[in-house]
């Protein structure tokens, strides 16, 4: 028998639940429920390496959710940006990862869900960073559930052909896992107070990527009713030629499929970071356009016909400077360049050549800042919203222009600046919850309540309504991309 939610939210007492799968024991404190790494898959280890997430057998007795599992394998101590205090440490890790976190009021129910998928390039990042804290989400009377999911190789290695064509589709399994966590959270989310029926699924940078390719899955349909994509885009997917080149470039690093399916967990990453470095015109792990799980790029899709919230930022590249190697005598403007050239040459060439044009009086350095935002975060994320539009589905846009005002972007509004904003939570780049944050953290519960509604008028291509959020609150603006359009026109399509 389960303890009375209510009872033990007077009492502090510690909160046991059935589920499906067996018993549970979370906590509750000044009404909220919390369970910490529950499982939603078997573990994903020895034979079971690249292969698609297995049912969770049963278990017996009490199990106790009362810390967080472990994050994916990754290297050790990357975080948002350089020097990030919330890194993952390295003795947080295991191949044993499937796991997901929960909160949620104590009241009685059924209450809204959010699932979250965090970021960090598809290869570092976890559920334990302390931004990810869902307590403010429950205390709006939310259910707010984080996946901890693959990354890196064991995500996104598509196998089909270095290991043989039963693994053909393992390409996406960072994929298939986040399909896994909502199937359970369809199957019990009520169990913790939650409404199966009202489900949004929402994250950021590589999350929100994840939450785009989701929207184009078939095997997605009716697992989520509403998305937010923050600093996205549906762009991010490789060809399954491009993901096959990747496995055998892998391969050739490993020396033998042997080599790859045995390695332990350590020199797996060693060898992820090797693969990195070679590919210095691809990024290796994306979603993979494998015609199986996922037909084509999300945004040259029909989408699953629901509510969508994206949101950019306006100065989303600003932390690739600050990778800028130091001594070599390389101004932030001479790296922006490079990095430019690195992208797409040719595209870029171009696209700088009318943006001196189109910005004569604007410095190399903040031209090159808006191109390298525009090109991997503004542009994606405009193409995900027209297709979204196109198909028929009601779209919002929003931009977060408010500046940091310490640490090294301060005048900026970086890529994930806006993440503590969202959680109503201490934030990347030392940044911290305000309550009188102009309104983002109540435009998400306010989207998650209403199953998909936003409070300013929908996204359409004549007028790109955004709502721009700054130092002074919020104001809704019209077609803030005209320029980087005008930039661009055509040559994505050469």
């Amino acid at each position: 028998m389960s303890l009375d939610p209510s009872a033990a939210a007077r009492s502090g007492e510690s909160l046991i639940v059935d589920t499906p799968h067996g018993r549970l024991r979370g906590t509750v404190f000044d009404g909220i429920r919390q369970f910490k790494g529950v499982p939603y898959a078997a573990a994903p280890i020895g034979p079971l390496r690249f292969r698609p997430p297995q049912p969770l057998a049963p278990w017996t007795g009490l199990r106790e959710a009362l810390s967080f599992a472990p994050a994916a394998p990754q290297p050790a101590d990357r975080g948002f940006y350089p020097g990030d205090p919330d890194a993952m440490p390295a003795v947080l890790m295991s191949e044993d990862c499937l796991y997901l976190n929960i909160w949620s009021p104590a009241g009685a129910g059924p209450h809204p869900v959010l699932v979250w998928l965090h970021g960090g390039g598809q290869a570092v990042g976890g559920t334990s960073r302390p931004v990810y804290d869902g307590t403010a989400f429950a205390r709006a009377g939310i259910a707010c559930v984080t996946i901890g999911h693959r990354l890196g190789l064991l995500g996104f290695l598509e196998g089909g052909r270095i290991f043989g064509e039963e693994f053909r589709g393992s390409g996406n399994n960072a994929l298939r896992d986040i399909l896994a966590a909502l199937a359970w959270v369809r199957q019990t989310i009520a169990v913790f107070g939650g409404d199966p029926g009202r489900v949004t699924i929402g994250g950021e940078s590589a999350g929100a990527k994840n939450v785009a390719a989701l929207l184009a899955a078939p095997g997605a349909a009716g697992l989520f009713h509403a998305a937010f994509s923050s600093s996205g885009g549906g762009d991010t997917v490789h060809s399954l030629q491009t993901a096959d080149a990747v496995a055998e470039r892998t391969l050739a690093l490993a020396g033998s499929a042997r080599a790859l399916r045995e390695l332990p967990a350590v020199g797996l990453i060693a060898l992820q970071e090797r693969l990195s470095r070679s590919e210095t015109r691809r990024h290796p792990f994306r979603a993979v356009a494998d015609g199986i799980f996922l037909p084509q790029a999300p945004r040259l899709l029909p989408c699953h016909p629901m509510p969508l919230l994206i949101g950019t930022a306006r100065d989303e590249a600003a932390p690739f400077l600050i990778e800028m190697p130091q001594g070599d005598g390389d101004s932030a403007e001479d790296w922006a360049g490079r990095l430019l050239a690195h992208l797409e040459p040719d595209i870029m060439a171009q696209a700088e050549k009318r943006a001196v044009q189109l910005w004569p009086g604007m410095s190399a350095g903040a031209r090159r800042l808006k191109l390298l935002t525009a090109e991997a975060y503004e542009l994606p994320s405009i193409r995900l919203a027209d297709a979204h539009r196109v198909s028929g589905n009601p779209t919002w846009f929003y931009r977060n222009d408010r500046p940091l005002v310490a640490g090294p972007f301060a005048g900026w509004a970086p890529h994930v600046a806006d993440l503590g904003l969202i959680w109503n939570r201490p934030g990347p780049y030392g940044t911290v919850a305000d309550p009188g944050n102009g309104g983002m953290h109540e435009m998400i519960t306010t989207f998650v309540h209403a199953a998909g509604a936003a409070a300013w008028p929908p996204y359409d291509i004549g007028k790109r309504a955004t709502l721009v959020f700054d130092v002074d609150g919020a104001e809704l603006r019209a077609d803030l991309s005209a320029d980087i359009r005008l930039i661009f026109d055509g040559l994505f399509e050469r």
